[in-house]
């Protein structure tokens, strides 16, 4: 979420103490959250909670037996979301590792400002009555589901899932006469229905940890194809790749990057265009606090897509809060990404790039649960800020 956070620091710290107290390593379960506040200028006050729930067994597995995710954001704009995610690492010790996610959204004023990697912002064409003109009205209910199974040797594993999504648009929105979204479709129908997916993949993972990574690589090779053999309204495949590594400069400060490449192929519709895929739960992109802060969510639509994600992660100090290990992490980042409105193109990825940077702040109890603070310039934004949970990656 983006914005100005209402009472942000404080909220954080109160909601930080939800959390159950520990005097050993985490058993059983903990709850912890933090309060969904903010403004947008279309979303007007944005308010809800999200919540991470964590169980970790009578003996303390890690990373943990099961968590849920619900997440409840409301806004006086219009917006509603009602999201739910589930992970179980070792599913009833079988050796599968089998995620969910579930959820319902729906905006008034997302944003849409065209395909292409130099589609552009006219403020002039943002006057009244048409304050709105790059937004359109949607509504998304979306499930999918993942399973993961160890293939050969530890960090290795093969990746089965499934998902199904369907989108309903209102291409001028809520308090507007015109948009960009119905110019560009000029009386035709909106694309509007199903998408329905089958995927597969491999993972590789040698993180030390799954949270406060210091060290080691995250990464996957992932194939989507969504087909009208399986309900979809449109036919498509998705590939995409993504590399995390993790070195240690120091044994408090820790060199995070991330590269992602993806390609669509098919006739895959202008909204399907902003979802990357991950090992979980799928992101949205290019733009926004997933992929490159300082940007509007999904800023930037084409079938070809990379972005590159530096950090440098500083523990700046460590203590008890409540009884558990804790601490306060500082970072400093560069974002940068580009699109390709046909096709990926590898001899031009460094060229034409958008680029965000800024800094941020991870307050850290146990073992998981992690309130994180980003704010993000560009040359779109002068400071967007992005509250959340956990790191980026």
């Amino acid at each position: 979420m983006t914005g100005r956070p209402v009472g942000a620091l404080a909220a954080l710290l109160a909601f930080a103490s939800l959390a159950n107290g520990q005097t050993d390593g985490p058993k059983g379960w903990e709850i912890s959250g933090i309060p969904a506040l903010n403004y947008t200028p279309d979303d007007k006050f944005g308010y809800g909670v999200v919540l991470q729930l964590f169980n970790y067994g009578t003996s303390g597995r890690l990373p943990y037996v099961l968590t849920l995710q619900p997440t409840v954001y409301l806004s006086t704009g219009g917006r509603r979301d009602f999201t739910l995610f589930v992970d179980a690492p070792d599913a009833a010790r079988t050796g599968w590792r089998v995620d969910a996610y579930v959820g319902y959204e729906s905006q008034e004023a997302a944003s849409y400002f065209g395909l292409g990697n130099s589609s552009v912002r006219d403020e002039r064409l943002e006057e009244a009555p048409n304050e709105r003109y790059y937004k359109f009205g949607r509504k998304r209910v979306q499930f999918t589901t993942n399973v993961q199974r160890q293939l050969g040797v530890p960090q290795l594993r093969v990746l089965f899932g499934a998902g199904a999504s369907r989108m309903l648009i209102r291409e001028i929105p809520q308090g507007a006469t015109r948009s960009l979204l119905s110019d560009e479709l000029d009386g035709r129908e909106a694309l509007e229905g199903w998408s329905n997916y089958a995927r597969a993949g491999l993972v590789w993972d040698s993180r030390d940890r799954e949270t406060h990574t210091s060290r080691g690589t995250w990464a996957d090779i992932l194939v989507q194809r969504a087909d009208q053999a399986l309900g979809s309204e449109w036919s498509y495949t998705r590939v995409t790749g993504t590399l995390r590594h993790y070195v240690p400069v120091s044994p408090s400060l820790t060199l995070a990057e991330r590269l992602i490449v993806q390609n669509v192929s098919g006739a895959a519709p202008f909204h399907d265009l902003g979802t990357v895929q991950t090992s979980f739960k799928p992101q949205e992109g290019l733009g926004g606090s997933n992929t490159l802060r300082g940007f509007a969510r999904s800023r930037f639509l084409g079938k070809g897509l990379a972005v590159l994600n530096s950090e440098i992660r500083w523990r700046a100090t460590r203590f008890e809060l409540l009884g558990a290990p804790s601490s306060v992490t500082l970072s400093a980042f560069v974002d940068a990404g580009r699109v390709w409105s046909d096709k990926l193109e590898l001899s031009s990825v460094g060229s034409d790039l958008h680029v965000g940077y800024g800094g941020g702040v991870r307050l850290g109890r146990g073992p998981n649960f992690v309130v994180a603070l980003d704010i993000g310039h560009s040359t779109e934004s002068a400071a967007a800020i992005y509250i959340g949970m956990g790191f980026l990656f």
